[in-house]
């Protein structure tokens, strides 16, 4: 396949899209004990209640920059995008770009 057409396919499925696998472990690794904390024992349903805050992708990304930057976490742009897009395809659904 000739290197344009590749680079369409990748463009087009996606693939600038950050990483839902280290998203994950970015989480885990540092977002679970606090919401573990605010939500009783459930960390998860943070995302799930119904009068939780994030209505927007926009609003997510917002919210996650906040939260590191709340417990002092230096991600660079292309973890912030891994826990964004972990979140998002979990518990979020938004459609985005």
């Amino acid at each position: 396949m000739p290197p344009v057409l590749i680079l369409t396919s990748l463009l087009a499925t996606g693939a600038h899209a950050g990483d839902a696998i280290n998203g994950k472990t970015l989480h885990d690794a540092n977002c679970i004990r606090c919401h573990k904390s605010i939500m009783n024992g459930d960390p998860d349903s943070i995302y799930t209640r119904k009068d939780r805050r994030i209505n927007s992708y926009q609003g997510l990304q917002n919210q996650v920059n906040r939260c590191k930057n709340n417990i002092g976490i230096a991600w660079p742009e292309e973890q912030i995008n891994d826990v964004v897009t972990y979140l998002n395809q979990q518990f979020y659904k938004f459609k985005h770009k």
